[in-house]
């Protein structure tokens, strides 16, 4: 039986992979910040990724074959926001040294496993051109995005100098009903709910003029299991190729709802916290070496976040099994 390490399980790629890989009959243990689970594998005890000797004793116990890296310091960018001294620590310490911990236990216990990391669009921040690749250089203006570049470095120092498979996926934005409750397409969905069910009259948005490359949070887990099982290790973008501005996402899930959104979602700056920047991913590598492709597209993953609010307000908890019933919307039919 195949046995993978989830770093990160229970945000939303945690959950959503974990789901995957499960239904592939791995045995599995997932690490987050306050817990350590297993899928058909023996209990490996208390882990953190922040403190080496936990990690190294999980690791030699479990010896994984695939070590999925998902842990993110996060913050949207309509947070309110934190102190920047706590976002550095913090960001620091998930994105850099937890990796370190995890590189420096796989090395020493099972160097024959294969380590994924989640990196970001934001390390390209300010790009030059557009779309990006791989080879964009990386002009990262945020913490988040400066973070996410060290811990590049450091897969591609353990790649070069420790001959380990470690390779790097650089996710632009995707999206399911998991996704937290601050990120800008749940904001849209839940307020146009309230707006449909007669909760509220208006709700507040940031630039609706503002771009992004967003997918379907599902396809992105898929293509991190494909990117193990390349050839070799590389660095590779996922995403959908395509940028679609925050008022189309208002007008697509407005449609779908059925509603009229005009003079009811109001921009507000003040809840931006940084400026926008649009980027779009150029997929080429990841298509010619793995033969991955999105399998929803925009519209469709609209209505998929659309069906999750409802489903939310109506006081469904969601899980990765409701997530598989929506999959259904994907077509774009309303569902009635």
């Amino acid at each position: 039986m195949a046995r993978a390490l989830v770093i990160g399980h229970r945000g939303q790629d945690g959950r959503i992979l974990w789901d995957q890989l499960t239904k592939r009959g791995f045995s599995l243990v997932g690490v987050s910040r306050h817990a350590v689970e297993v899928h058909d594998a023996d209990e490996c005890g208390p882990a953190e990724v922040v403190d080496l000797a936990s990690i190294r004793r999980l690791v030699e116990r479990f010896r994984p074959q695939q070590v999925y890296y998902l842990a993110a310091h996060h913050h949207s960018s309509q947070d309110s926001g934190a102190n920047e001294a706590d976002t550095w620590q913090d960001s620091c310490r998930v994105h850099v040294e937890g990796f370190r911990n995890v590189l420096e236990s796989v090395y020493v216990s099972c160097p024959e496993a294969r380590v994924f990391y989640a990196s970001s669009s934001r390390v390209f921040g300010d790009a030059a051109t557009s779309p990006q690749d791989e080879s964009t250089p990386m002009r990262p203006t945020c913490i988040y995005g400066v973070t996410k570049v060290s811990g590049m470095l450091l897969a591609d120092y353990y790649r070069r100098t420790r001959g380990l498979f470690v390779a790097c996926g650089i996710l632009f934005n995707h999206e399911s009903p998991l996704r937290g409750s601050q990120f800008v397409t749940q904001r849209v969905v839940n307020g146009l709910v309230a707006l449909k069910k007669g909760l509220r009259a208006s709700f507040e948005i940031g630039s609706l003029d503002a771009r992004v490359d967003w997918g379907y949070a599902p396809d992105y887990t898929r293509a991190m299991s494909m990117i193990l099982e390349a050839q070799r290790p590389q660095d590779f973008v996922v995403a959908s190729g395509r940028s679609h501005s925050v008022r189309d996402l208002v007008a697509t899930a407005a449609q779908y709802l059925g509603i009229d959104w005009q003079g009811r979602v109001v921009e507000t700056s003040s809840i931006l916290r940084r400026d926008a920047q649009e980027l779009c991913g150029d997929t080429t590598r990841l298509r010619e070496t793995t033969g991955w492709h999105p399998s929803v597209d925009f519209r469709s993953m609209v209505a998929i976040l659309v069906d999750g609010a409802l489903a939310r307000s109506e006081g469904r908890t969601l899980t990765t099994a409701v997530l598989d019933e929506l999959d259904v919307g994907r077509a774009g039919a309303r569902k009635t």
